[in-house]
């Protein structure tokens, strides 16, 4: 809710705006009202403000070539410059006090041609108008991003938790390869004891336990060679076959993404093309609501020529005429009006067009998402690549070290051969035997230590990653949590825009005490396949019996349309918290209101805007509370 108590007062400059050649005015806190007669300018000062506050209501006076608006607010200085180009379009320059338009036109700037009065002058969809200044197509997006972050998260955890399975048969083959290292240990032990107790000349039995001791110990050291040479290539194998399946990936997607610049261009053309047709709609739109209040307004006629138009009027109102307002001729009604739905017809198509555009460049952005996502792969993929060769390159030389390594064993194994058998006589009896049993449990024993480090390795690997188990766990509660909040922001912010609506609008129909309307009320209506809903405005009346019935927007009166749209506005204004960016609501055109509830009205509305400056006649300024501050059109210039 604002809060009033630090505004300061605000002076406003402006030169050739509207009708205005220069004025300045001073403007406090509160309710400001510039009273006078209609065609005073009062509403070209209104459009000159929100001009410097950042919207686009304000226009260049017709006779001028530029003109521009200044407002001093809080120690500084904001400006708008307006310049007539060549071509007769007109460019707007300078440092408003905010850069979003929106907010200012939507709810901001309540005069007559507001968006919101109009809306529900209209029977238009009032969610349009507000929820305008919420960009669902980014929370969209964020929301995706989201659930692609969370989606790898869940892939890690998933795989976290594959790997703790093992975690239990990993420790009872540690337990089995301890026995088995006990088991192995033992039987050594045992066979050694055996070998001892041989009475045989120790210098022979030394130097044939020796002697088969070193050609075991060659034929191990050729067996854990040909191991490593076997494992060496076996993981050349697959890595020469990870390089093929990543060439051809990095392959598929550089023919996949060959057209990315020529998309890039598409985009650019469709929201070139989709800015042009929301030009296009919004020239038309105006030049359409232009001629709708030229064929509304009196005609400047001679006495004898009123008799007649008169005359006609009763016969067929559309044959009446009006002075056009490019050739000073008098036009039949119904021409204008003829051209005006060929004009509305047009509109429609180009909407039409616009939405089919958008599809367009909705379904142009996904792609380059896609391709964005298919390049950073394609980025993991080529460091991999680098990656591997390099490993294939350190294994490559590895085995030939190996090779040569075991060339050399292999004749030494040959030459100790050579030697053993010359202790043939010795290798008869059971010594040699049991040497050669002893070779064989060393060798076993080494295995199983070998074994058992391994799962010991993996079982520590395992442990480590219940840390970072739980920093994922924290990590995918923390993105769902977001992604909840974003799913259901745009769902949130209208219901709270339609709460708003429905409480201010109550509490106002029951100050301004119109006669047999019971309640006026937007009722949300959730759609399928999406967060979004639909805005349905009720109107409902009674009886003089008391009994109540449900009515449509087009039986309200003028003035029940008029407070309707303009609570609309203030429900935008508070929802999105547009107070704290712009503290100022501009209002006019209420003529269709009675004085007494304009005054009921402009008290309600000074609760909520740090400033309300309000253009009224002089007889409908006479109802108001003497506390606000007034101002003659005749004070400020012309």
């Amino acid at each position: 809710m604002p809060q009033h108590t630090n505004a300061t007062p605000a002076t406003v400059s402006v030169r050739n705006i509207g009708g205005i050649n220069r004025c300045e005015m001073e403007f406090g806190s509160g309710v400001t009202v510039l009273t006078g007669q209609n065609a005073t300018n009062r509403t070209s000062l209104l459009s000159a403000i929100a001009g410097a506050l950042g919207g686009s209501t304000a226009s260049l006076k017709s006779d001028t070539e530029e003109g521009n608006v200044q407002l001093e607010f809080n120690g500084e200085t904001y400006t708008r410059h307006y310049y007539r180009q060549s071509d007769g379009t007109v460019v707007a320059e300078g440092d408003p006090y905010t850069d979003d338009p929106i907010p200012v036109d939507l709810f901001a700037c309540l005069l007559e041609d507001n968006p919101a009065r109009r809306a529900v002058e209209r029977g238009d969809d009032l969610r349009d108008v507000l929820m305008r200044p919420v960009d669902t197509d980014h929370i969209q997006e964020r929301v995706q991003e989201l659930e692609h972050e969370r989606n790898q998260v869940s892939a890690r955890l998933e795989e976290i938790e594959r790997k703790r399975d093992r975690l239990p048969g990993l420790e009872e083959h540690r337990t089995a390869l301890e026995a088995d290292l006990e088991d192995t240990t033992e039987e050594l032990e045992t066979l050694r004891e055996q070998v001892a107790d041989q009475e045989v000349d120790v210098e022979t039995a030394s130097a044939a336990e020796e002697l088969l001791n070193e050609l075991e110990s060659r034929r191990q050291a050729l067996t854990r060679i040909r191991d490593q040479i076997e494992t060496q290539q076996s993981t050349l194998k697959a890595l020469r076959e990870e390089r093929a399946e990543i060439s051809d990936e990095v392959k598929q997607i550089d023919e996949r993404d060959a057209d990315h610049e020529g998309l890039e261009q598409k985009l650019d053309r469709l929201q070139d093309h989709e800015h042009e047709l929301q030009n296009s709609i919004n020239d038309l739109s105006a030049l359409v609501e232009f001629n709708e209040e030229l064929i509304d307004s009196p005609n400047v006629l001679t006495s004898e020529e009123q008799s007649e138009q008169d005359t006609a009027a009763e016969l067929d109102p559309m044959s009446t005429t009006v002075k056009c307002w490019t050739c000073g001729n008098h036009v039949e009604r119904r021409a204008i009006d003829t051209q005006l739905t060929e004009l509305r017809n047009v509109i429609k198509d180009k909407r039409t067009k616009r939405r089919e555009i958008q599809t367009q460049i909705t379904e142009a952005r996904e792609k380059l998402k896609d391709i964005r996502s298919r390049e950073e792969r394609q980025h993991e993929l080529k460091e991999r690549l680098d990656e591997i060769d390099r490993q294939i390159q350190r294994r490559e030389q590895q085995v030939d070290d190996l090779e040569e390594k075991a060339s050399n064993i292999q004749t030494e194994i040959r030459k100790l051969e050579k030697e053993v058998t010359q202790t043939e006589d010795l290798r008869e009896s059971k010594l040699v035997e049991q040497y050669e049993q002893l070779s064989e449990l060393e060798y076993e024993r080494g295995q199983i230590e070998q074994e058992l480090t391994d799962v010991e390795d993996q079982i520590r690997e395992l442990a480590a990653l219940t840390d970072e188990r739980e920093q994922l766990k924290a990590q995918r509660s923390q993105l769902q949590e977001e992604l909840e909040s974003l799913r259901t922001r745009i769902e949130d912010l209208e219901r709270d825009a339609v709460d708003a609506f429905n409480e201010h609008m109550a509490e106002v129909l029951s100050l301004l005490e119109y006669k047999n309307i019971e309640r006026i009320w937007i009722e949300r209506k959730a759609l399928d396949g999406g967060p979004e809903g639909s805005f349905e405005l009720h109107v409902v009346r009674s009886t003089e019996d008391g009994a109540v019935y449900e009515d449509t927007i087009n039986h309200l009166s003028e003035s029940e349309r008029e407070v309707t749209g303009l609570l609309v506005a203030l429900a935008g204004y508070l929802v999105h918290d547009v107070y704290e960016r712009v503290p100022v609501i501009l209002l006019d055109s209420l003529e269709a209101i009675d004085a007494e509830r304009i005054s009921r009205l402009i008290d309600y509305l000074a609760e909520f805007a740090p400033y309300l400056i309000v253009a009224l006649l002089e007889e409908d300024a006479q109802e108001l509370n003497n506390v606000y501050t007034e101002i003659s059109a005749d004070a400020f210039g012309s």
